[in-house]
């Protein structure tokens, strides 16, 4: 089976979180958006940036095959505003990389030296778009849950539940 239709639908899972999130952040203050949360990354817009900044790392390695550097708590955008298009603008490149994709692209492999396994082994590229869409949901949890914790609700989360889906 092809991990096209699976990167597709995620993809549109992907944008649909990030607009339900943008929809919250975008009535919080730029002091909230900036305060120390006790996240990993502290602040709420530090943590939308890591998701950001790793997703582009991530597709730039999928891509590629070419890892490049990675700084987990690079930031990737002046202000909330910023970040906010860099977000939506990155969402549309990954569901049209996914959805313009040949039918087995996501199969290819290519070599990956992994230092903390201290070993080269070949690795088909769906297995970096399933770890940038799980890495999404994992911070975006931890956002979702410190919205909660200040009354916010970000309502659905569920995958079938997805608006955008073409299934």
């Amino acid at each position: 089976m092809s991990y096209k239709p699976v990167a597709c639908e995620m993809a549109r899972y992907n944008k649909w979180q990030n607009e339900s999130l943008l929809g919250l952040c975008d009535d919080l203050s730029a002091e909230e958006l900036g305060k120390d949360k006790g996240l990993f990354f502290g602040s709420l817009l530090s943590t939308l940036e890591h998701i950001l900044y790793a997703d582009r790392t991530l597709i730039g390695f999928f891509t590629t095959g070419v890892r490049s550097a990675f700084d987990p708590n690079a930031g990737t955008s002046e202000n909330y505003e910023a970040y906010r298009a860099d977000r939506l603008a990155e969402d549309a490149h990954i569901l049209s990389l996914c959805t313009e994709a040949g039918d087995n692209w996501f199969e290819e492999t290519f070599e990956f030296y992994s230092p903390k396994l201290g070993k080269t082994r070949p690795t088909p590229r769906w297995f970096y778009a399933a770890q940038m869409f799980n890495h999404q949901t994992h911070h975006r949890s931890q956002i979702t849950s410190v919205l909660h914790g200040m009354g916010l609700d970000y309502g659905n989360t569920d995958v079938p539940y997805n608006p955008l889906s073409e299934l």
